[in-house]
């Protein structure tokens, strides 16, 4: 074997060799629990649900949701993308240090009616846009120029 084709030969299979550590180094990366894409974690009373939040002709919020439902039947709505306290940032135990970046609403009872407020921006902690006396139909909360439901 002439000294040109031993070289070639040892090119070659270094190539080779390269190329399949780099294909195994790729597959262990992707199947390591630390690297893997993290789930959306939910409070511990918190679900997922379907949700619409329609306000003033404006969809906020339309299709998978974070819900929570209070003993009475109040109940708040989180857009897919909201974040959590002590889940995806620390808990500041004070509102200073809360985060928005989704859209929400919450709906209570208020006497004998229906009531309900939510952000107007995503980044807005505190609600904004307040109603009054909001009517069930179904699965939705009305009002005017407001509509909220919850599918569970």
């Amino acid at each position: 074997m002439s000294s040109r084709s031993w070289i070639d030969c040892f090119t070659t299979d270094h190539k080779l060799i390269g190329r399949a550590m780099a294909a195994a180094v790729a597959i262990a990366i992707s199947c390591s629990p630390a690297l893997a894409q993290p789930k959306h974690r939910l409070p511990s009373d918190y679900k997922w649900g379907r949700c619409l939040l329609v306000v003033s002709g404006q969809t906020r919020i339309s299709g998978k949701c974070s819900y929570q439902i209070e003993a009475g039947g109040d109940f708040n709505i989180q857009g897919p993308r909201q974040v959590f306290a002590g889940i995806d940032y620390p808990d500041t135990h004070s509102g200073a240090g809360e985060m928005s970046q989704d859209y929400w609403a919450d709906v209570y009872k208020d006497g004998d009616l229906w009531a309900g407020y939510a952000n107007s921006d995503i980044r807005a902690t505190h609600g904004e846009d307040h109603w009054e006396e909001l009517r069930r139909e179904g699965a939705c909360y009305i009002g005017k120029d407001v509509k909220i439901c919850l599918w569970r």
